[in-house]
């Protein structure tokens, strides 16, 4: 039987216990956490591979698409004499799309930066430090924290710094109002102590002391040191790395691993582990509450860092065994992403008051565009 299937029996077993109940609850929580994280290791390079064979010639596509109607904007500009109206527009719609091209490429490209400069009143690396310098400003004056004058920080630079600052500034308050309660206390008269308080008291000592006190029990069973001289050779070779994976557990406060451990070599029995104290219990379950936490926590910052590296926006827990899915709705995007500028360059058209038509048309979208986002 699986060891860890052997203490949720255990657990199971103990009648109308609601601590034995949310230990077995607790074991199967971290069971599907510790294998969703496996997941995620197992599935993301197999995911990188699908997504560079399927998504990138798409996305490649895409953005050769987008720059050669930025060029024929350009061409078209130049064909004949446009209103100043227009001349701005068709200038704008280059800019539009060269700027988003040179924000989402992981390289900038220096003809897309040429065609962007030549229709922009300011160009693009100059822009950038203006908007980099203008959100440095207002970050400064939000935190009150002086970022220095490094010129090559990006804004997630700019804003690990200001945390950074942040964080030490309130460590440093924090201490001195440490240091302020504690002399406080020292002249106060010392308050006697609740039944609560002293039960809290009790319980955090307890707690801090399960995961020890597990892993000293195998260490008297395990240590090598403690086996006899005539111990064979594979019975001690198994107890050695049996010891290992104690060490590892208890240097990570892996209190189901120890457990696992008790079982395996049956210092802890099903009869035994049904009829521990609900007390006992109750210590366990809040070392095993927080190790779950901490795997939750691993998890979501997997998948940020999987969606920052892809520019994903998904406000759900992705399921590591379906990221075909992700392949599959990207595909899609950039599908009919590609199908609108298609047909945004045959809606141009090239007769003069064609052109006319779909500046004023492409200007009022603009607007209303604007006027939507400020509302």
């Amino acid at each position: 039987m699986n060891k860890r299937h052997a203490l949720a029996l255990a657990a199971s077993t103990q009648a109308a216990s609601p601590e034995h109940k949310r230990f077995q609850t607790l074991l199967g929580k971290i069971d599907k956490a510790r294998a969703r994280l496996h997941s995620w290791q197992q599935q993301l390079p197999l995911f990188a591979q699908v997504h560079q064979q399927q998504v990138a010639p798409l996305l490649q596509r895409l953005n050769h698409t987008r720059f050669a109607w930025a060029l024929e904007l350009e061409q078209l500009q130049l064909s004949q004499k446009w209103s100043k109206v227009d001349r701005g527009t068709l200038s704008e719609m280059i800019c539009n799309i060269c700027g988003a091209l040179l924000d989402t490429g992981e390289d900038t490209d220096p003809e897309i930066k040429a065609l962007y400069n030549r229709h922009a009143e300011v160009d693009f690396d100059r822009e950038g430090q203006q908007q980099l310098d203008e959100f440095k400003a207002a970050l400064e004056r939000m935190t009150g924290v002086d970022l220095g004058d490094d010129p090559v920080l990006s804004p997630d630079e700019l804003l690990q710094r200001a945390r950074a600052s942040m964080a030490q500034s309130w460590e440093e308050a924090h201490a001195h109002a440490e240091a302020a309660r504690d002399t406080h206390r020292r002249q106060a008269r010392k308050p006697r102590k609740t039944a609560a308080q002293k039960r809290a008291e009790e319980d955090e000592r307890r707690i801090s002391q399960t995961v020890r006190e597990v892993y000293r029990k195998l260490a008297s069973a395990l240590h090598p040191d403690r086996m006899p001289a005539d111990t064979p050779p594979d019975v001690r070779a198994q107890a050695t790395a049996r010891m290992q994976r104690a060490n590892v557990a208890y240097e990570a406060g892996d209190l189901l691993a120890l457990l696992e451990l008790q079982l395996q070599i049956e210092q802890v029995d099903l009869a035994h582990a049904s009829r521990m104290a609900a007390d006992q219990v109750r210590h366990f379950n809040k070392v095993l509450a927080g190790q779950l936490q901490e795997l939750e926590a691993e998890i979501d910052g997997r998948q940020q860092a999987f969606c920052e590296s892809y520019r994903l926006m998904t406000y759900r827990r992705l399921d590591p065994e379906r990221l075909i899915d992700v392949i599959k709705e990207e595909t899609r995007h950039l599908e009919v992403a590609q199908l609108q500028w298609e047909k945004e360059r045959r809606r141009l058209g090239r007769e003069p008051a064609q052109v006319k038509l779909f500046l004023k048309q492409w200007r009022l979208e603009q607007r209303e565009a604007d006027w939507g986002f400020d509302r």
